[in-house]
C-alpha cells in the first residue's frame, strides 16, 4: 500500500471517531445525547408556528395532545379535542426543547400530524411545567414523568419495610421539579395504628401532606381521593409498596395487574414496566411508575434541605462554625441533639448521605 492511500485511510478513519459522550437511548429509541442539532431545535413555545415547519403544520394538520404511554418506541397521545389514544412516533425532525434531559415522557405535551395514517409524527414537545426526575449512573438526568402538579410517595408501613432515606429522595426530587410532595403510607393494616403515626411523625411540620392508608382494606381512601380530585399526580415509589393496588381501588374499571411482595425481606416484584397515565373518575389524572430499589438526585438546593430537614438546620445555628457539616466537625451539636431525641437518627443519616452524594457530585 503506497504512503499517500495510507494517510488517506487514516485520515478517514479520524473522521469517524467518536469524541465526548457516548449518546444514549431512551425508551422511544430516540438518542438523548446533547447534540447541537437538537439545541438549535428548541425554541419557547409559542402558538404561531415557527419558520422551520414543515408544510403539513403550516396546512393546518396538526392536532396537541398528552403523552398517556410509552412503550418499545411506541408513544401513544390523548388527544386534546377528545377521542382514544393515537400512535405517534419521534422523528429527528421533532423540536425538542430540553436538549439535555429525557427527549420525551410520559405526562409531555405534544404537536403531531394528524392529517396522516397512524403512526402520525411528533413535530413538537412543548416545554415542561414541572417534572419528576433521577439521576442515571452515569450521571444523565432521567425524567419519569412530566406536567403534574403532586408527587405520590407511596411507601409502605411493612413487606417491604418503610425506607425513610428512599423517602427523603422523593422529597427532594419533587421540590426539585415543582411538584408538591405527598407521602402516602399505605399497608397500615399490617401495623398497629400508632406504629403507623410513629412512621409518619417526623413528616409532621414538613411541606408535604402525609396521609396513612390501606389498599386492602380502604382504610385512608377517602382522604386521599380528596387530596387527589382534580389534580395532576404521580404515584411513585420503589417495588411492592402497593401503588397499583391503590389505583385499582381508587380507579373504577382498571384491572393494573399487581403481585404478591416475596422472600423474608418482603422484596417487591416489578408489575409496572412503563409509565402509563390513567384519569380518575372524581377529577384528575395520575401517572403510574415502575418500581424502583435506588434513587439517585441531582445536589440538593440548600433551600430544599432547610424545607424537609428543618429540625437539623434549626439545631445547626448552635454549632461552633457556620459552615458546619454535621459529619463529625468539631463544635458540632447535632450529635448532642440526636442524643436527647430531638432529631431522629435516621433523619441526620438521610441528610448526610444527600449532602455527601452532592459534594461528590454523584
Amino acid at each position: 500500500m503506497s504512503k499517500g492511500k495510507r494517510k488517506r485511510l487514516r485520515r478517514g478513519r479520524s473522521a469517524v471517531r467518536r469524541t465526548g459522550p457516548a449518546s444514549r437511548r431512551d425508551e422511544t429509541g430516540y438518542e438523548d445525547a446533547p447534540s447541537r442539532e437538537k439545541i438549535l431545535r428548541g425554541r419557547d413555545n409559542v402558538e404561531e408556528l415557527p419558520d422551520e415547519a414543515s408544510r403539513s403544520e403550516v396546512e393546518g394538520d396538526v392536532a396537541r395532545g398528552q403523552v398517556v404511554s410509552i412503550r418499545a418506541g411506541d408513544v401513544f397521545v390523548e388527544p386534546d379535542d377528545g377521542g382514544p389514544p393515537v400512535h405517534c412516533i419521534l422523528r429527528k425532525s421533532t423540536r425538542v426543547p430540553h436538549p439535555r434531559a429525557t427527549v420525551l415522557a410520559v405526562g409531555d405535551r405534544v404537536r403531531y400530524l394528524a392529517g396522516t395514517e397512524a403512526p402520525h409524527v411528533l413535530t413538537e414537545v412543548e416545554p415542561r411545567r414541572t417534572r419528576l426526575a433521577r439521576l442515571r449512573h452515569d450521571g444523565a438526568e432521567k425524567v419519569i414523568c412530566a406536567n403534574v402538579d403532586l408527587a405520590v410517595i407511596i411507601a409502605s408501613a411493612g413487606r417491604p419495610p418503610f425506607k425513610p432515606r428512599l423517602v427523603d429522595r422523593y422529597l427532594i426530587a419533587a421540590s426539585a421539579g415543582g411538584l408538591h410532595p405527598v407521602l402516602a403510607l399505605n399497608k397500615i393494616d399490617l401495623l398497629d395504628p400508632r406504629q403507623a403515626e410513629s412512621l409518619l411523625a417526623p413528616y409532621a411540620g414538613l411541606p408535604l401532606s402525609a396521609l396513612a392508608v390501606s389498599a386492602r382494606t380502604g382504610a385512608g381512601i377517602d382522604r386521599l381521593v380528596d387530596v387527589l380530585r382534580n389534580r395532576t399526580a404521580v404515584f411513585a415509589g420503589q417495588s411492592g409498596v402497593g401503588k397499583s393496588s391503590l389505583l385499582n381501588r381508587l380507579g373504577e374499571g382498571l384491572e393494573i395487574p399487581t403481585a404478591e411482595v416475596y422472600g423474608k425481606a418482603g422484596k417487591g416484584r416489578h408489575t409496572t414496566s412503563a409509565s402509563t397515565l390513567y384519569r380518575f373518575p372524581f377529577g384528575g389524572s395520575v401517572v403510574d411508575t415502575p418500581g424502583i430499589r435506588a434513587f439517585l438526585v441531582q445536589e440538593p438546593a440548600r433551600e430544599a434541605l432547610e424545607d424537609f430537614f428543618p429540625e437539623i438546620f434549626l439545631a445547626a445555628r448552635s454549632c461552633r462554625f457556620a459552615d458546619c457539616g454535621h459529619d463529625g466537625d468539631e463544635g458540632c451539636v447535632i450529635p448532642d441533639e440526636v442524643a436527647a431525641g430531638k432529631i431522629h437518627p435516621a433523619r441526620l443519616e438521610s441528610y448526610l448521605v444527600l449532602t455527601r452524594e452532592g459534594r461528590s457530585g454523584r
